[in-house]
């Protein structure tokens, strides 16, 4: 299940372990893909197989110093039931010795093969937590095109029946994580003016240059290009779509994020988790470096910060027209837009860029409204009902 030579020829530990010096925990997952599950399900029937497994794991704990394990078993069958709950149980056991968290990440889908699939109160009396996967990776090109993760509605991907349905099942809504997705799938239409959720899909989108992968992009591949897409919000599903010459596309946006953590809050859930953060736009190409993200760093926390105005429907991270164009809190800051890119730039000290002339002139001669609510990380977080659009996160 672990394959120690293959983390350690990608030094990818050495660097992640480092960050420990500064109070993080790290935690290591495994599993996730269909083949994975499979691997779950003959290790997890076999004792045998079983014990192998807790000593490789527990090697590799030790010699990482890692607080936890992330169980990542999203597809399995209903008779891995019982086998999920032992392998849980003694992995508790094991793991409680050491004092390492575990965790387990399921789908959170409402179709009968899964609620079969999953004891849920027996699940969360072992694991410590349990992370709610609300989009879907195991049939996500049917023949017709869906939404990514639909916060409502009455089919299977339902977000708010999923969580309720583990909140009423668990009995321990504290353990629960939100899963929110950061990549968008893309679809092909049958017919390029049938752009309706629903509508009859050839299978997966076209392949992008940098996600390089059918029916796939990130966040901060879509939008760079997002101004070239008709966007549309589906207001009681809450979530955005768009589409282009026969291209349809599902993922999420501030707004939708917004939605979401606010079920989070009103369910009593323990958190939220991103898959994954390299999707978001981390470089700020198009607005605040992890613009999605900090969706969520803002709502999550004290309830005696702020209440902002309701999002727009672009929500954060978007570059909608042409031109130049000032930063919204920082008056010498300014940007050009140019086919859905951004490119910034600043004025020289003692200058504030007047965006009516396109220029930076002496900031006296420019009116600066610099209306903002700053945040530093440590600081206690905010809880207000929507998204806030005039968040500034400290360095």
């Amino acid at each position: 299940m672990i394959n120690p030579h293959l983390v350690e020829k990608r030094a990818i530990f050495n660097s992640i372990v480092n960050i420990r010096r500064d109070g993080f925990q790290t935690i290591i997952s495994i599993g996730g893909t269909k083949d994975d599950a499979k691997r779950f399900s003959k290790m997890a029937a076999n004792m045998a197989k079983r014990d192998q497994f807790y000593k490789s794991l527990i090697k590799f704990l030790f010699k990482w110093n890692c607080n936890g394990i992330l169980l990542d078993w999203e597809y399995p069958t209903p008779e891995d039931r019982d086998n999920f709950v032992n392998l849980l149980k003694e992995l508790k056991i094991i793991l409680q010795d050491h004092h390492v968290l575990l965790l387990v990440a399921v789908s959170a889908r409402m179709d009968d093969a899964t609620l079969r699939s999953y004891d849920i109160p027996q699940i969360a009396k072992h694991a410590d937590f349990i992370i709610l996967n609300t989009h879907d990776n195991q049939d996500p090109y049917g023949p017709k095109i869906d939404y990514i993760s639909p916060l409502y509605g009455n089919g299977s991907r339902s977000v708010e029946r999923g969580v309720r349905h583990w909140v009423e099942q668990s009995k321990i809504s504290e353990k629960l994580i939100l899963g929110i997705p950061l990549f968008a799938q893309t679809f092909t239409l049958k017919d390029a003016s049938n752009t309706v959720v629903g509508a009859p899909s050839k299978g997966p989108g076209r392949q992008h240059d940098l996600s390089g992968q059918e029916g796939f992009m990130t966040y901060a591949e879509f939008c760079a290009q997002a101004a070239k897409w008709e966007k549309k919000y589906d207001k009681q599903a809450q979530v955005p779509y768009a589409y282009k010459n026969g291209q349809w596309i599902t993922y999420e946006n501030g707004q939708s994020i917004s939605a979401k953590m606010r079920l989070a809050k009103e369910q009593r859930l323990g958190g939220a988790m991103m898959w994954s953060i390299d999707a978001d736009d981390f470089y700020g190409i198009c607005g605040e470096h992890y613009g999605l993200l900090k969706v969520v760093l803002s709502i999550i926390g004290s309830p005696d910060i702020f209440t902002t105005q309701a999002p727009t429907t672009e929500g954060v991270g978007l570059c909608p027209k042409q031109g130049l164009f000032r930063h919204k809190w920082n008056c010498q800051a300014y940007y050009e837009c140019r086919d859905g890119r951004r490119t910034s730039y600043e004025c020289l000290k003692g200058e504030f860029f007047n965006e009516e002339l396109g220029q930076c002139k002496p900031s006296a001669e420019v009116k600066c409204n610099q209306n903002f609510v700053t945040w530093r990380p440590g600081q206690r977080g905010y809880n207000f009902h929507d998204l806030p659009l005039n968040l500034k996160v400290l360095e």
